[in-house]
């Protein structure tokens, strides 16, 4: 790490157990200003531009942060079923997200409702796919580690699919509240519309917005598995070879597995 005049950073100190000899190191440089200043632009910008609905979409984004930490971490450390964990924890995050954010209403229950439901199939569907791929979930460097601090307790099979469930949760609010809102909107101005026709209306918009996020969340995971893309092209080992690896196969299976959640 390339340090500047005035940097703040993390001191890492050692001693080692033989003779007692201190080493010191530069662990991380302090980062902590530039992110807090993002979080509070984020947070201004939020409450600027959507008024009070921001500020209820920011109290449930922090409540689902809530129960990710201080929920759905530690029933994990303690050993608790991960997929049925997952369920329950995805189930408080999105009523927090649904309801705080849109209010107790007709929309906001039929939303809730239908991605609950999406969370559950899913959940039956990564287990299948889990199973029939053989992940064993320690195809990165924080697993590895993570085992050795739990001295192998944890279920890392059932850690993938928690984590999958979790990580596309905030797509399936948006589809699922979008379309409940797009049906009561066309229902309400175009009362001269039966109930079919209405919903084959809100069926066209669905396509296309299922369209739309389905390449959303397919380049989401491509940006974040950057580094694993140079990793396959600049290897010269075959092409399926590679692709056959846990940490390149598990991303490519949450990309389509998320996807088919969102029909």
């Amino acid at each position: 790490i390339v340090l500047e005049k005035g940097d703040k950073f993390f001191l890492y100190h050692s001693i080692d157990g033989i003779d007692g000899r201190e080493s010191y190191s530069v662990r991380d440089i302090d980062r902590r200003p530039a992110i807090f200043f993002f979080i509070a632009l984020f947070v201004f910008v939020v409450v600027v531009f959507s008024g009070k609905q921001g500020v209820r979409s920011l109290i449930g984004l922090a409540g689902s942060f809530f129960v990710i930490l201080y929920v759905l971490i530690p029933s994990l450390l303690r050993g608790y079923p991960p997929i049925f964990t997952s369920i329950v924890v995805a189930t408080i995050i999105l009523f927090l997200a649904i309801y705080f954010t849109h209010g107790f209403n007709r929309v906001s229950t039929v939303a809730f409702t239908g991605t609950v439901l999406a969370v559950i199939l899913t959940g039956v569907l990564a287990y299948v796919g889990v199973t029939l791929a053989h992940f064993t979930g320690f195809a990165t460097e924080e697993a590895f580690y993570l085992n050795l601090n739990t001295r192998g307790t944890l279920d890392f099979t059932g850690l993938l699919l928690g984590g999958l469930m979790i990580g596309v949760l905030g797509v399936l609010d948006d589809i699922a509240v979008t379309q409940a809102a797009v049906v009561r909107e066309l229902y309400s101005s175009a009362s001269h519309l039966s109930r079919k026709e209405v919903y084959k209306k809100a069926l066209g918009v669905g396509k296309e917005h299922v369209g739309a996020l389905v390449n959303t969340l397919a380049l989401a995971y491509t940006g974040a598995s950057l580094p694993l893309l140079l990793l396959f092209s600049s290897a010269s080992s075959i092409g399926s070879s590679i692709m056959n690896q846990e940490m390149f196969s598990y991303v490519i299976y949450c990309m389509f597995v998320g996807s088919i959640r969102l029909f």
